[in-house]
Parts: C-alpha cells; sequence; structure tokens
C-alpha cells in the first residue's frame, strides 16, 4: 500500500492540499492507520503554530532606522562630494603633466633647429623672466582649487551642525 507523502500531510494538516487530491488523501489518511497517525501530529503541529504570534517590535526601532539610514546618506554624500572635488585636482594633475612633456619635446625640437639656436639664445633670458609670473599663477591656481576643495569636505558634524 503506497503512504501519503511528508508534503501531502501538511498540505491535509494545514489546508492547503483541495480538490480531488485533498479528497483522496483525506479517505486515505481515514483509512490507513499510519496515515492517520501522521496527519494528527501534522495537524497539532498547524495549530501550535498557527497560535505562536510575532513579538512586537522594540518602541525606539523606528528611530533607530531613520538614524542608520541619516548616516548612511551622509556616507553617500560624503563619498559623492569627495568624487567632485577629486575632479578638478585631477584635471590639474593631467593638465602640469601634459605640459611638462610638451614643453620638454618643445625644447628638444628648438633645440635640434640649428637657425633657431641665435633666437632661443635671445628668447632664454625672457623665458626664463616668465617663469617666476606663472609660478605665481600656479600658486594662485592650487590655492584656489585646495580652497574649493576645503569647503566642498567640510566634516559631517560641521554640515550637521548647518541643518
Amino acid at each position: 500500500m503506497n503512504h501519503l507523502t511528508d508534503t501531502q500531510l501538511q498540505g491535509l494538516a494545514d489546508g492547503t492540499l483541495r480538490g480531488p487530491e485533498g479528497l483522496a488523501a483525506r479517505e486515505h489518511c481515514d483509512s490507513c492507520g499510519e496515515c492517520g497517525a501522521e496527519l494528527s501530529l501534522y495537524s497539532a503541529l498547524a495549530g501550535k503554530l498557527s497560535a505562536l504570534r510575532d513579538p512586537d517590535p522594540p518602541a525606539d526601532f523606528t528611530a533607530t532606522v531613520l538614524a542608520a539610514v541619516q548616516v548612511r546618506e551622509a556616507q553617500l554624500a560624503t563619498r559623492r562630494h569627495t568624487l567632485l572635488a577629486a575632479l578638478p585636482a585631477c584635471a590639474l594633475a593631467l593638465v602640469a603633466i601634459v605640459g611638462w612633456g610638451l614643453s620638454a619635446q618643445v625644447d628638444k625640437l628648438i633645440d635640434s633647429f640649428t637657425a633657431l639656436r641665435t633666437v632661443v639664445g635671445v628668447a632664454g633670458p625672457v623665458f626664463a623672466a616668465m617663469r617666476l609670473p606663472l609660478g605665481v599663477g600656479a600658486f594662485f591656481f592650487l590655492a584656489l582649487v585646495l580652497t574649493a576643495l576645503s569647503r566642498t569636505l567640510r566634516p559631517v558634524h560641521a554640515r550637521a551642525a548647518e541643518s
């Protein structure tokens, strides 16, 4: 004789096994003592499980979740600001590297032409004199970028105090 499976017995006990299949399983349990005993165990277990209640959440659950969400949003905003602040610094570094590389190539090109050596000899002191204003300009540009970075990357507690 074939006995019912655990799934069929559980379906009968909790009421999810219906229709002709459920009717056939119920008739089998009525005629089979072993399956009937298992069905009564599953029915008792289903009754006990349905009597269980979910525990109440802690009183400060909502406040705790909202505080955690706020901290996470602040961390994401800090990352976003860090990335946005790093972009000008990367652009400045890229311009400096490309400029240095191009200036080295231009110096080699100018040195290779003998006709332009005289011009380079005359223009050399002029270019040497111009390095000071270029250096001062680069310093002020760097100061501007660093100021923008320092204002963009304020600590979290400073932003929280403003809110």
